[in-house]
């Protein structure tokens, strides 16, 4: 009767063990799944925060042109074209 008790023992061990793996295997493939999701959000998040970045230094240069190019305007309408290569 101790035999059977022991291997009864054994089998209910091996059944909690299997649903023990059982539940961390669909756990890691949930985390799995989970982390790759938010690592392509991360990515676009910086993705886009570049963008808006680049968006505005673009932004400000086109500015600086504009206005370097309206000062240009300015000095040449004052000059003469025959003055202007004058050294």
């Amino acid at each position: 009767m101790v035999f059977m008790e022991v291997v009864t023992e054994y089998v209910d061990r091996k059944s909690e063990l299997e649903e023990r793996i059982r539940s961390l295997e669909t756990e890691q493939s949930s985390l799995l799944n989970d982390i790759a999701i938010l690592k392509d959000r991360l990515a676009t998040l910086e993705l886009e925060k570049h963008a808006a970045s680049l968006s505005n230094e673009v932004e400000a240069l086109r500015t600086e042109k504009a206005v370097l190019e309206e000062k240009v305007s300015t000095y040449s309408n004052v000059i003469s074209p025959t003055e202007s290569y004058q050294v």
